[in-house]
């Protein structure tokens, strides 16, 4: 299992919910951390801020995911700073209702940007750099629904299939010497959208009866970081909801 301690690794969508657990449950590893935003700079200062207040280096950069320009000053801003890259973690994303009848073309491009795009711009990139510079991980941030999906949310529905089709071409692609991974989960942190009503139904569809806490998504992170065995593995966070 690797050793965490002084690592480097940038977080995109580092600044607010999954992306902040995933920080600050990196932190405590000893993992010096990127926290990368595109519009929540008080999150994102925020997050620094408890991160370092658990003994981690860390750092905010803005940088829009889906823009190659942005995530190469994203990748040259991490060197400049650490020096070196270890792993990147792709948690931007977003999540809105589309039912079909309502759909728009700009709703579709926009959850195929947010969420596939902002994986594959920076997976790319910091994908070819470790590669070429002796290695390195990615983690890449999917959904249950890519294997399950649900009614009305379409675009995300694909669009976070896309996540885990690009996860396992990467693996393939970057083999031996950087590992890509994704992480599934299921109901944790649910959308403003969802009421009461949405929610107990969620929960009831898993085995455990009960909602994930963002914990439990950061563990299966530093997981996958440590396991240097784990290569094209999507792992469900999800309480059993896909075997329901």
């Amino acid at each position: 299992m690797i050793d965490l301690r002084g690592q480097v690794a940038v977080v995109t969508g580092g600044a607010r919910r999954l992306g902040r657990a995933t920080v600050l449950g990196l932190a405590h590893h000893g993992v010096r951390l990127v926290v990368s935003y595109r519009h929540s700079a008080a999150d994102a200062a925020d997050t620094v801020d408890a991160a370092r207040a658990a003994g981690a280096d860390a750092i905010a950069v803005c940088a829009d995911a889906t823009q190659p320009d942005d995530v190469d000053a994203l990748l040259d801003h991490a060197l400049r700073t650490f020096g070196r890259v270890d792993a990147l973690v792709t948690t931007a994303g977003a999540f809105r209702r589309t039912p079909l009848a309502s759909l728009t073309d700009a709703d579709w491009r926009d959850m195929m940007a947010d969420n596939l795009e902002a994986t594959f711009v920076p997976a790319r990139r910091f994908g070819l750099h470790m590669r070429d510079h002796g290695g390195g991980a990615i983690i890449t941030f999917a959904d249950v629904a890519a294997l399950r999906p649900w009614a009305e949310y379409a675009p995300y529905c694909a669009a976070k299939a896309g996540v885990v089709a690009l996860t396992q071409a990467l693996a393939k692609e970057l083999a031996p010497t950087v590992r890509v991974n994704a992480i599934a989960p299921g109901p944790v942190l649910f959308p403003d959208d969802f009421d009461a009503e949405a929610r107990a139904r969620e929960i009831g569809r898993t085995l455990l009866r009960r909602a994930g806490e963002p914990e439990h998504v950061a563990d299966a992170v530093v997981t996958l970081l440590r396991n240097d065995y784990m290569t094209g593995v999507v792992l469900p966070v999800d309480g059993g909801r896909l075997l329901t």
